[in-house]
């Protein structure tokens, strides 16, 4: 049996609409700007986690290959595994926070005009929960559903809040939290982006 190769995400859409300067800009308010000339620089670091959760199921040499991420270097033109992992541990969740309040911010602008209903955005909010991995700083975090009989779920869940426009579908904020915590405690910090 001879296995298909893997067709990758088209990113060249979704490059053409995030400016880079937003990249720098996430990097910069967050203190995670590349300071010294890496082969992987925090730039770039961005770009592979925004491509891995496109094409999650693919090991990360393989989409950095795709990508072309990696600077070249004569002397030593292989990156390490261990390097990448390291790399996205290094960047963190902040940029990638800024870079989505910053991205979200700008599209559904753009798009809300001409879509107001008597020159008034519209947005809804809207709650779900969503297994996480099974890791003791997870059940601690966010905890789990517990059942009438005092059973755990098998996974520890979290709540995720998105605020969403209504004209284009667009989400503009999302906040993510502990399991047992009221949806409606989280509306509250979503009210304030509108």
């Amino acid at each position: 049996m001879v296995s298909k190769a893997h067709k990758h995400p088209d990113f060249s859409a979704l490059s053409q609409q995030i400016d880079p300067a937003w990249i720098a800009h996430a990097l910069a308010v967050t203190g995670k700007a590349s300071v010294r000339r890496r082969r992987l620089p925090a730039e770039q670091v961005v770009w592979l986690v925004i491509a891995l959760a496109m094409d999650r199921h693919q090991p990360i040499p393989e989409v950095v290959a795709h990508l072309d991420l990696v600077l070249p270097d004569a002397v030593n033109p292989e990156i390490a595994k261990s390097a990448l992992t390291q790399a996205r541990q290094r960047l963190g969740e902040e940029p990638l926070a800024q870079l989505f309040g910053l991205s979200a911010l700008v599209w559904d602008e753009r798009h809300q005009q001409g879509r107001s209903w008597r020159g008034l955005a519209r947005y809804a909010i809207d709650g779900s929960t969503l297994r996480t991995s099974d890791t003791p700083e997870n059940r601690q975090h966010f905890g789990a559903q517990a059942y009438a009989s005092g059973v755990a779920a098998s996974y520890p869940q979290l709540r995720l809040l998105t605020l969403t426009s209504l004209a284009t579908h667009l989400v503009r904020e999302a906040v993510f939290g502990e399991y047992a915590k009221n949806e409606m405690r989280y509306a509250r910090d979503l009210l304030q982006a509108i």
